[in-house]
């Protein structure tokens, strides 16, 4: 609140602080709350960074994670892979951002229930990354 008195709606550590609340939210269960806040977090960092920002890859990547949790499986691969493009687009292939988006991914896949091939390869992508 003080930041969002201080420095208003759209300032970049207004969208850290959001962020924040969200992971906290994510990890105490509360999805719902939580993807409000990654929601807002998004909208306040394309704004400031525009769509290629590793910032919003990772707000994207949590919003995954929410989607993931609460069983929205096919929103949660979407956004796990606009993540995966932005990371790959500006660290590079072999970032270790990549190969956490690859984990979650793979774990996605064997949610579902299917894939598991894809899922195998995916990890193994992301220990070659970690290697």
């Amino acid at each position: 609140e003080i930041k969002l008195k201080t420095l208003g709606p759209d300032h970049t550590s207004t969208a850290e602080t959001y962020h924040s609340i969200g992971n906290v939210l994510c990890s105490q269960g509360k999805y719902k709350e939580a993807m409000q806040h990654y929601q807002t977090a998004l909208k306040i960092k394309l704004k400031a960074y525009g769509p290629s920002h590793t910032n919003a890859a990772l707000t994207y990547q949590k919003i995954g994670e929410v989607l993931q949790h609460q069983g929205i499986h096919e929103e949660a691969s979407d956004r796990f892979q606009q993540a995966l493009a932005i990371y790959r687009r500006e660290v590079g292939e072999n970032h270790p951002r990549v190969a956490m988006i690859y984990n979650f991914i793979a774990k996605d896949m064997t949610q579902r229930g299917n894939n598991h091939g894809g899922a195998v390869c995916l990890l193994n992508k992301a220990i070659e990354i970690q290697l």
